[in-house]
């Protein structure tokens, strides 16, 4: 009987985990020229973040908002296992996946012509902790949109 209760209770937290894993959180895009704020769990990274554990620096533009988008757009075709999902000239969300577990990262860009700086937003739908992923995709696309023109 307990190992019933318990096989139950398992497979309606692994049914929660996929069900969150393959939803795209409500809180994604561009609200009053700001990302969504991190969860309050080490799984992500933003250039909004407050926290510094969750902080990295917000990206300079190249020569105009075209050669940004361009750069940030090479970057990502350069990186493994990402879908856009999303894009227009202010915003571009895009999904990672891991190809064994198939995890699902939220990557959101903020092209803030105003400041002329590209916003970075890198979460995990599920999950307490990220191993550090999100920080080193950051790194990563850093370095990329650093290399193009």
């Amino acid at each position: 009987m307990l190992a019933a209760v318990v096989a139950i209770i398992i497979l309606a937290v692994v049914a929660v985990m996929v069900y969150q894993n393959l939803t795209p959180p409500s809180q994604l895009g561009l609200h009053q020229g700001r990302l969504a704020a991190l969860a309050s769990t080490p799984n992500g990274v933003s250039t909004m973040a407050q926290d510094s554990d969750k902080s990295v620096a917000p990206l300079n533009f190249k020569a105009d908002l075209k050669a940004t988008q361009l750069a940030a757009l090479r970057a990502f075709a350069h990186m493994p296992n990402n879908q856009i999902i999303e894009r227009n000239e202010r915003y571009v969300h895009a999904v990672f996946f891991s190809p064994r577990m198939g995890f699902r990262d939220d990557v959101e860009l903020y092209f803030d012509q105003q400041n002329q700086v590209l916003h970075y937003r890198s979460q995990s739908r599920v999950g307490y902790s990220d191993m550090g992923v999100n920080r080193q995709r950051y790194q990563r696309f850093a370095e990329l949109y650093a290399e193009a023109p």
